[in-house]
């Protein structure tokens, strides 16, 4: 009798013991589903692309599937709005880039680029240049701003949609050089190109869309809207090597609705970090000339603050002139 209720009495502590720790079972068994990444952009572009790669390789390590959903307008503004309604469960993420936090300077967005969203890790930054029709009369950056200055207006420049970098060193040229431009957004980086291409625009300041036209000889690179020279393009100059100290600022990387579990976010960034090093991520870096930049979700959470401070700066004094 007595064996039965010490018998009896382990069973009952051994199942009160499970039913208290199995919320944490289950947690650790995140993702039961498939997670959605969504991009701020259309297909096909720079922001789009890698994420594709980098969603595939991290697939095969959660042993989910990472879809893509693409969600373009406003710089990428329009995905973070919604993405912040989501419920931060680690199934919808979104990728992070620059137009998304220079948006929330521009103009009236819903939702704050650092309070609202947990970052998981940051993994490259763009690469931006100033291009134009190959069989165009602008040889140099020179030729272009003095046909600007003598033809007010007259200009139109394309880019992957308004509150981009691309779109604010635009901006800021046309107010260093004194010349009126005007703007054309589009909802992705291969639509303003195309748009340049077909002569619907005059220039394109874009992410390296544009890589494949150039190194065929139908678009012609003016400069490098970066602090220093691109490694495929030594010969072409920086803004700043050309007598204007401006550089497009740059992030791209992963972030999802804020609160979310601290061992989703390590669960997720361990799998993304891994992807890291796949060679069909790493081959997408490449055809954009996109470096590899990690950062790590406390180092990522960092850079994200100094970047949307600095970036309001620039913004502030933009606007004052």
């Amino acid at each position: 009798m007595k064996k039965r209720i010490l018998i009896s009495l382990f069973l009952i502590s051994f199942f009160t013991l499970w039913a208290m720790n199995r919320p944490c079972m289950g947690a650790a068994e995140f993702p039961t589903k498939a997670i959605e990444l969504w991009v701020g952009y259309g297909a096909g572009g720079s922001t789009d692309i890698p994420a594709r790669a980098l969603a595939d390789a991290a697939s095969k390590i959660l042993g989910q599937p990472v879809v893509i959903v693409n969600k373009p307008g406003g710089g990428s503004s329009v995905m973070l709005g919604e993405l912040k309604t989501k419920k931060p469960d680690g199934y919808t993420i979104g990728v992070l880039s620059s137009g998304g936090v220079l948006s929330a300077h521009l103009r009236k967005v819903p939702y704050h680029p650092v309070n609202d969203f947990d970052t998981i890790l940051q993994y490259s930054v763009y690469q931006y240049g100033l291009v134009v029709r190959a069989d165009s009369p602008w040889k140099t950056l020179k030729d272009l701003i003095a046909y600007a200055q003598a033809n007010p207006n007259k200009m139109k420049y394309s880019t992957a949609g308004a509150g981009t970098p691309q779109h604010l060193v635009a901006i800021q040229l046309g107010e260093v050089a004194k010349v009126k431009w005007t703007h054309i957004p589009f909802g992705s980086g291969n639509e303003a190109v195309t748009a340049l291409l077909g002569g619907h625009v005059d220039f394109c300041p874009q992410t390296t869309e544009w890589k494949p036209h150039v190194d065929a000889g139908r678009l012609r690179l003016l400069a490098i809207l970066m602090d220093k020279r691109m490694e495929s393009y030594p010969d072409v100059p920086t803004l700043i090597e050309l007598g204007y100290n401006l550089v497009a600022p740059s992030i791209i990387g992963i972030v999802g609705p804020k609160s979310l579990p601290k061992d989703q976010v390590k669960i997720l960034h361990d799998a993304f970090y891994k992807g890291l090093q796949d060679p069909g991520f790493k081959n997408s870096l490449k055809q954009f000339d996109l470096p590899l930049i990690y950062r790590n979700p406390e180092d990522c959470m960092k850079f994200l603050k100094e970047l949307y401070e600095s970036t309001g700066k620039l913004i502030e004094k933009v606007e004052k002139k």
